[in-house]
């Protein structure tokens, strides 16, 4: 992993298969998500499989609800626009970084951009349902988020900013 980046113990069903996946917090308060491309990731052009790279564009909405808070849970995905830029190669790592980009009362829209180095690989849209569901919050993988990121307990941005702004 480059410098800065930490691992995400995702250590249960597909992500275990994916993974690993790294993540850092920037200076302006966001999440960005990062992997770097191996075997497991390749399609028979030996190169990163869409599919892979769908499913991390599915994972870097982890970038929304670390913007989001930790209040209520986003998920499950409603729908995910996926645009293909460059091809992703064997041992290059990728960074994601995803923005909210309009909040409702019960969803989560995002734009999500995974780069090599500067250059943009993929490009995805997203919705993400809102849930108010408590027992969610006790699920392992948001208990691993609390503990990761203990400045986001309690946050809910929706509450306060419908818009996103």
């Amino acid at each position: 992993m480059p410098p800065g980046w930490k691992f995400l113990d995702l250590d249960f069903g597909f992500a275990r298969t994916f993974g690993p996946v790294g993540f850092l917090e920037t200076a302006d308060q966001h999440l960005e998500l990062g992997f770097r491309c191996g075997e497991r990731h390749l399609n028979p052009l030996g190169i990163c499989h869409g599919g892979a790279t769908a499913a991390f564009a599915d994972y870097a909405g982890l970038g929304a609800q670390y913007a989001f808070g930790l209040s209520r849970v986003i998920t499950p995905t409603i729908t995910l626009s996926i645009d293909f830029l460059q091809a992703i190669h064997p041992g290059q790592w990728v960074s994601a970084r995803t923005d909210i980009t309009n909040l409702t009362g019960k969803m989560c829209f995002t734009q999500t951009v995974a780069r090599v180095d500067d250059t943009p690989v993929m490009s995805s849209r997203g919705i993400f349902k809102i849930l108010s569901r408590i027992d969610l919050l006790e699920h392992p993988f948001y208990q691993r988020c609390a503990e990761l990121w203990p400045s986001r307990v309690g946050i809910d941005r929706g509450q306060s900013d419908r818009r996103g702004r």
